[in-house]
């Protein structure tokens, strides 16, 4: 039986004020005075960076972002990851250990293993896998594995590796290897051509959303646009985005390298 969207919302709302609040606290220490300065001096110790000129408040700014960047994508990914496990839980009636797996040694997102559906909820996940990937599944499949990213932009081979291993795992398991992502602006072609060689069968975007939906009756894009989830969404980063444009760190990159026209 699919989770209730008044569940699914409050679940979502709990997995986004971590986040928020996660994002908060990295912004109000990394950008501080003391951090700031801290940085600075690391900088200016080092004969490379101050060699090149990056011994300054401009490239400590660069720096604070591109960590506050990888920090907004690892609490993106676990949002992403973590929602569905407990829907898939709650749609097919599985514990959450049922839903857990590990194959090949490694973590995989949601396992919906078919011997613990009803008749009626397997034909379902069938249904949904056939109609998305546009391919038949073979009867002799034991479940589906299912990798969730909210982008896709893996950035050395050794998680191009781990995913190829999981595929092939999954495979031995008799489990089909799906692999979605949520965003339509990041996938890797070269990439994702790879993993769909090893066994992956990949749903971006608009279809990765429909998939969900359809499988486990989880509806984001509904559930990202209501009115009280963006209400706390642009509460949320606007002050975030505030704090780091108010920020120490900020004022001393600008008045180091003043706009031309300010």
């Amino acid at each position: 039986m699919a989770e209730s969207p008044e569940k699914t919302q409050a679940r979502f709302l709990e997995l986004l004020r971590r986040a928020l609040m996660g994002w908060q606290d990295k912004v109000d220490n990394d950008f501080s005075v003391g951090n700031s300065s801290k940085e600075l001096a690391s900088l200016e110790s080092d004969p490379v960076y101050a060699q090149f000129g990056l011994a300054s408040n401009g490239y400590v700014l660069i720096r604070l972002m591109g960590r506050m960047s990888i920090s907004i994508g690892r609490r993106l990914g676990e949002l992403y990851d973590n929602l569905p496990k407990y829907v898939a839980a709650a749609r097919f009636g599985l514990t959450p250990s049922d839903v857990a797996a590990k194959i090949v040694g490694l973590n995989l997102d949601v396992c919906i293993p078919f011997s613990l559906l009803t008749e009626e909820d397997r034909v379902l996940a069938l249904a949904a896998t056939e109609a998305a990937t546009g391919q038949a599944v073979d009867p002799a499949r034991r479940g589906l594995g299912i990798e969730i990213r909210y982008n896709f932009n893996p950035n050395d081979s050794a998680r191009l590796r781990k995913d190829v291993a999981m595929a092939e795992g999954l495979i031995a398991e008799g489990l089909v290897p799906i692999y979605l992502v949520f965003s339509g602006i990041s996938p890797r072609a070269e990439a994702i051509a790879r993993l769909k060689r090893a066994g992956w069968l990949f749903l971006i975007a608009d279809d990765a959303a429909a998939y969900t939906k359809e499988l486990l009756g989880l509806d984001l894009s509904s559930l990202l646009s209501s009115e009280s989830v963006q209400a706390e969404v642009r509460a949320g980063t606007d002050g975030i985005m505030s704090a780091i444009v108010g920020s120490v760190a900020m004022k001393n990159a600008l008045s180091d390298y003043p706009p031309e026209n300010a």
